[in-house]
């Protein structure tokens, strides 16, 4: 599959997915640049439905705290 970007102003030219016709899984993406560099990603394996912990996705304010950051509460 062939992915272009909408933004004409991308430093992405295109990207290139090989999907798995069985599996429906992704198994190499192909990112050109508009400098026309390849950057290639390829999945060696794929596990689903893996457990994961509750903290994996909790920001922890404190580590950011004297960085600069601009953190917005909603």
């Amino acid at each position: 599959m062939k992915l272009t970007p909408i933004d004409s102003h991308s430093e992405i030219k295109a990207i290139l997915l090989g999907i798995d016709v069985e599996t429906k899984h992704i198994y190499k993406l192909i990112q050109t640049g508009k400098n026309d560099t390849k950057t290639t990603i390829t999945v060696n394996s794929f596990k689903t439905n893996q457990p994961l912990s509750k903290t994996l996705f909790t920001f922890d304010e404190a580590k950011y705290k004297d960085m600069g950051y601009y953190i917005i509460r909603n």
